[in-house]
């Protein structure tokens, strides 16, 4: 079998089911990024005899013989393709992970398809841009400006990455050779709310490739948040690595590390589980009644949780003025609920990682994150390991809005490495991101407005109770945010406030 690529001829062979995506990343062509696997963002767009194509919905052995572009090959004799050249000058991109898709696709595009993008450039998608600038690079508007010495103060001037990411040369986290690797694939909880009686991993053990089978049996016990601050007392610590008691549904309750993904996969579905499935509550409100289901009952482990009893991670309470009288004294009163609801940040790069032990036995972890420098810290606290031999590092980023504030790849791969001595990859699937990673928190928020004809503001007063799920990651800083900035920006002499963050099952 032949492949040719770029102008290049392989005989490599696809492993039975492989799709050109990871056959195209095993051959060493990089800029092939994965968003979704399903065909859906664009991101692993080629050029298939010409033809543009979702190279992760087309069976590897189907390019045999057959001439496949990826962006790497677009530039020719060292000179940009004039798509890649566009995007260039229209700064067409932020974090640059879609971009060898955008370019892929729009630089097959006819003039019909140039005037009616939004039928036609569905299928690729950018969480970044807002499509402004890849509007204005299709259309050939220029947004840079040369660099003059004496004249950058003010200029418009191209981000220093620029022509690697149009050319697919800037490495994000995968994008490397690690000799040796061991991937790592995640069991997850069906359950929103059961106790773990029993794990039998022994079938697990025995699928060919497999090394490890990990539960909360082999993890350090010791309680951390996965939220990513500075200061990380402002979260508290209500997280095992692996629990035996799991709190939503998509909980990671085993991890299994094997020579592929495949055959990890494959653990992951002969591990036997005994369940003894607990009472779940998905409503803040109901959460906090009396006789809801306790979602933590570690009691006096946590001086940071207010109320277990009632699920109330945290309560935040004040009033200026009298709101009452304030009331009374408005022409028109405003009462309405309003709720905003849990959101994914859906950036195209999931959330991943590779570790391994250098020669000094120091650990390296290279990972997609927001704060590396705070991930390292927490990695020193879970496996009590000096500063000094922790490296955690990050290439090129795609995509993190807040998201990737948050250590769930960095922790359980370092456990594999530090337990094997091998290097170590995870990389979650589009829907673990939806089901096993965090996201905006939904809160309900209660409004009553008093206010005279003239527009003066007499009186305000919220109740925001704010649903932060099983863990309470993030959710101090995320209710005090939505009370602050709902309250101080009002000028009335009469506020009052009641915020609630409630755990759920969630």
């Amino acid at each position: 079998m032949s492949y040719h690529v770029n102008g290049k001829t392989f005989s490599n062979e696809p492993a039975p089911g492989q799709c050109l995506r990871t056959f195209l990343r095993d051959l060493g062509w990089f800029g092939v990024k994965k968003g979704c696997d399903t065909g859906d963002c664009g991101a692993c767009t080629v050029w298939l005899d010409g033809v543009t194509v979702n190279s992760c919905i087309i069976p590897a052995f189907r390019a045999e013989g057959r001439q496949v572009t990826t962006i790497e090959g677009l530039a020719q004799n060292g000179e940009l393709h004039p798509m890649q050249r566009a995007f260039l000058e229209a700064q067409g991109f932020q974090c640059g992970f879609c971009t060898a898709g955008m370019i892929m696709a729009t630089a097959n595009f006819t003039e019909e398809e140039r005037q009616d993008l939004p039928r036609f450039l569905k299928g690729n998608l950018c969480r970044c841009t807002g499509y402004r600038s890849i509007e204005d690079a299709i259309h050939g508007n220029k947004a840079i400006e040369d660099d003059r010495p004496g004249g950058a103060c003010g200029a418009s001037l191209p981000a220093p990455a620029s022509e690697g990411i149009v050319t697919g040369k800037v490495r994000y986290t995968l994008d490397t050779e690690v000799e040796g690797l061991l991937h790592l694939k995640l069991l997850r909880s069906p359950h929103a709310h059961a106790r773990i009686v029993d794990i039998r991993k022994e079938d697990a053990l025995a699928v060919p490739g497999v090394h490890e089978v990990f539960t909360w049996e082999d993890v350090p016990r010791r309680l951390y948040s996965t939220a990513i601050h500075d200061d990380h007392l402002v979260d508290p610590d209500d997280t095992y690595m692996l629990d035996n008691v799991v709190r939503f549904v998509g909980q990671r309750v085993a991890a299994v590390v094997a020579d592929t993904e495949a055959a990890a996969e494959e653990g992951c579905r002969r591990i036997e589980i005994d369940y003894e499935v607990l009472p779940a509550v998905f409503d803040a409100e109901e959460a906090m009644q009396a006789g809801a289901p306790v979602i933590h009952d570690k009691k006096g482990e946590d001086p940071f949780v207010r109320h277990y009893e009632g699920n109330v991670l945290l309560d935040v309470h004040g009033d200026i003025g009298d709101v009452e009288a304030g009331f009374a004294e408005a022409d028109v009163i405003h009462e309405a609920e309003y709720e905003a609801h849990r959101i994914q940040h859906a950036h195209l790069e999931t959330h991943q990682s590779i570790t391994w032990l250098d020669e000094q036995q120091r650990l390296n972890v290279r990972t997609s994150s927001q704060s590396p420098f705070v991930a390292k810290a927490k990695l020193s606290h879970l496996f009590s390991l000096n500063p000094i031999d922790i490296r955690v590092f990050c290439e090129r980023v795609g995509g993190g809005f807040g998201g990737k504030q948050e250590v769930l790849t960095e922790d359980i791969c370092a456990l594999a490495t530090l337990k094997t001595g091998r290097p170590v990859q995870l990389e979650f699937t589009r829907e673990e991101e939806f089901v096993g990673a965090m996201g905006r928190h939904l809160m309900r928020i209660r409004v009553k407005a008093g206010a005279r004809r003239d527009g003066t503001l007499t009186a305000l007063e919220m109740r925001i109770v704010s649903n932060t799920g099983a863990y309470g990651n993030h959710a101090g800083e995320t209710t005090y945010a939505a009370t602050s900035s709902a309250l101080a920006v009002y000028r009335c002499p009469n506020k009052k406030l009641d915020a609630y963050a409630v755990y759920t099952n969630l």
